[in-house]
Order: C-alpha cells, then sequence, then structure tokens
C-alpha cells in the first residue's frame, strides 16, 4: 500500500520515517503547487493521503483529495470554521477523511480525562478553569487547535462556562486561554483548576514530533479500506 504525504515540513518528513512500520510505502511528496502538477499519477494511485501542511492551503488539499478519490488524514489545523463545506464534500464524493486537533494517542487520553474532570467540577463551584498552551516559534495558529479542542470539551461539559477567550480571563463564563510561542517546544497543554485554596493541573507535554507522527502513520493505515468521516480523538484506541 502506498501513502502520498502532502506538507513535507519538519512534520511530513517525520511521518516518512514511519511509513514502512505500519506496512505503507511512500508514492510521493506534494509541497507546493508545482509538485501537484509533477507527481498527479502518484497521488491518484495512492492508497492514502496523510496531509499535514498549513492553514491557508489544507481546504485545497483536502478538495484534491475528496475528488481524486484518495481517503486522506489530515492533521493540520486552523480550518474547522469551514468544516461545514470540507465535510459535504467528502460525503458528497462518498470518500474517507480522519482528521484531529492532536494525533498523539496521550493527547487524546488527555482530551478524555479533561471531558471526566470536567463533568465532576459541576458539583465544585469553587473551581475556576484556564487553558494554557506552548509551542515552538514557526506555529502560525494561536491557540492550537489542541488547546481549542480541550476548552471546547470543557464548555460541552461544565455547565458555567459558555465559551473560550484568548488572554481574556475578564467574563468569569468564558475559559481563559493562554497561548505562548518558546523556541522549538513541541507542544505542552496544561489545564488548570484553581480554588482559593488549592490547584489542580492536569498536563499532556509532548518531547518531540514522533508521538504526532506515529499516531497520524497508524490512523492512515486503519483508513485504507474504510468510508465516512471520523475525528482522530473517536477512534485513537482502534488504530
Amino acid at each position: 500500500m502506498k501513502a502520498t504525504l502532502i506538507g513535507y515540513g519538519r512534520m511530513g518528513r517525520e511521518i516518512e520515517k514511519l511509513l514502512p512500520s505500519v506496512g505503507l510505502e511512500l508514492a510521493a511528496t506534494i509541497d507546493n503547487e508545482a509538485e501537484w502538477a509533477e507527481r498527479a499519477e502518484a497521488f491518484r494511485t495512492s492508497d492514502v493521503a496523510i496531509e499535514f501542511s498549513t492553514p491557508d492551503t489544507v481546504i485545497g488539499n483536502l478538495r484534491r483529495c475528496f475528488d481524486a478519490g484518495v481517503p486522506v488524514v489530515c492533521g493540520t489545523t486552523g480550518w474547522y470554521d469551514r468544516s461545514g463545506e470540507v465535510l459535504e464534500q467528502c460525503r458528497k464524493t462518498s470518500n474517507a477523511l480522519v482528521y484531529g486537533s492532536n494525533f498523539s494517542i496521550g493527547a487524546n487520553l488527555f482530551f478524555r480525562i479533561n471531558e471526566l474532570t470536567a463533568q465532576m467540577m459541576n458539583r465544585q463551584q469553587q473551581y475556576d478553569v484556564m487553558v494554557e498552551e506552548t509551542h515552538h516559534t514557526a506555529k502560525k495558529d494561536a491557540p492550537s487547535g489542541t488547546a481549542i479542542t480541550t476548552a471546547n470539551l470543557i464548555i460541552d461539559n461544565l455547565d458555567r462556562k459558555t465559551g473560550w477567550k484568548l488572554a481574556d480571563a475578564s467574563n468569569p463564563s468564558d475559559i481563559n486561554v493562554v497561548a505562548h510561542r518558546i523556541g522549538n517546544e513541541p507542544g505542552t497543554h496544561v489545564v488548570r483548576y484553581q480554588s482559593d485554596n488549592d490547584l489542580i493541573e492536569i498536563t499532556h507535554r509532548a518531547f518531540n514530533r514522533s508521538i504526532f507522527a506515529q499516531g497520524a502513520v497508524r490512523a492512515a493505515r486503519w483508513l485504507v479500506g474504510h468510508k465516512g468521516i471520523y475525528e482522530f480523538k473517536e477512534i485513537f484506541l482502534e488504530v
């Protein structure tokens, strides 16, 4: 089975190293418009594509996958405000998509833990909650997709929170989300519940990019033979 890598930056190169571990062979790498033309045949005959590009190019890349009938795993964030139209095109073309803000198995366990914690905090009014994330200086979106996912999971499960704001703690019904961009930091996310008397912290810290690449290649191998739309947080225990 063959995979095309769409986006060939640091994550793309990390993913390339791991393809053989799940029985996938590299068909092509595509990192710009000229390479779409040069490597079109290799792309169209791929069994799956793995897309880690940029918020500016991701929607066009996904559309190309849908039109070509190539199942795609997408780890790029920054497009979720247009998710309705993108997912509808996937359905219309009867294609397959796995997408997620974080392909780390540990981060998805972090999501589950935060869901449960938020539910329990409905009975603990003394705690306020915030989300803090730190990434490398080359990361273009802030807050990160993982931080947004985390905040939204809390909002869905904690009745006293109805929204989130970036670096704004003025409204008690909003979750304050703080974003830092420092050096080569792969990614750290912290949820803090604080009362007047104590502090509870839930942390996920990535040590390197390999943790994200591992989840992406496992999801790609799983997606071959499937149809439909899946969030990685829904299927991460299956891959």
